[in-house]
């Protein structure tokens, strides 16, 4: 049990490294689809661990975070796709 109090901290090392890596080592490398699912596997498992530390301020404040993060992405993914069909005339 003593180590899900540093799940917390993994959880936000996790999603740092997977950032770094797509910025550094993914973008333009490789074709979106493989970097979208690296993303989607990066943040997957750093919130699931941030689900299972311990209870605490830490832990709703990571997870309100992560929730708000996940929310921008979509919000902007759904306003692109929107001014994209808006130019292109449907």
């Amino acid at each position: 049990m003593k180590m899900r109090k540093h799940l917390v901290l993994v959880s936000i090392i996790i999603f740092i490294v997977t950032i770094l890596i797509m910025k550094f080592f993914m973008v333009g490398k490789v074709s979106g689809m493989v970097g979208t699912n690296f993303l989607i596997a990066g943040v997957g498992v750093s919130v699931l661990l941030a689900i299972f530390s311990e209870k605490g301020r830490v832990k709703t404040i990571v997870l309100s975070l992560y929730s708000l993060l996940i929310v921008g992405f979509i919000i902007m993914a759904i306003l692109y796709s929107v001014a994209h069909m808006q130019s292109s005339g449907l």
